[in-house]
């Protein structure tokens, strides 16, 4: 498996260390996100597109929860969750795939998406 989980908002680095061990034997990568690059788009944190245009950096507070995104992982997500979960990242945590129509969101975008369709299905 190659791939990578974005982290977003995973500020302790018990907590990294903890999915990393979880899920560094899957072969998937982990890649905590800085506060400070919640700008920028989707594709470039995960390394699939180069950061041509420039961006603010990012200088508001945190997210208000933290969230995952799944960079070329689809295939896997049955393997992953579970491990993740038992890691401590379970449901209050918010998960994404990294897809074509999101590809070219920023961080803060895709947060707010998530935690309305979070909301919208009654906190699940």
């Amino acid at each position: 498996m190659s791939g990578k989980l974005l982290l977003f908002g995973f500020d302790s680095l018990l907590n990294v260390l903890a999915l990393e061990a979880a899920v560094g034997p899957l072969g998937a990568e982990i890649v905590p996100v800085a506060r400070m690059d919640y700008n920028k788009t989707l594709a470039v944190l995960a390394g699939l597109d180069a950061d041509v245009a420039p961006v603010m950096p990012y200088s508001g507070g945190p997210l208000g929860g933290r969230m995952i995104v799944f960079c070329e992982l689809e295939d896997q997500l049955d393997t992953l969750l579970p491990a993740l979960r038992k890691a401590g990242a379970g449901p209050e945590c918010l998960k994404a795939v990294l897809t074509p129509s999101n590809r070219n969101w920023s961080a803060l975008k895709l947060y707010c998406e998530l935690l309305r369709e979070h909301q919208a299905l009654g906190g699940r």
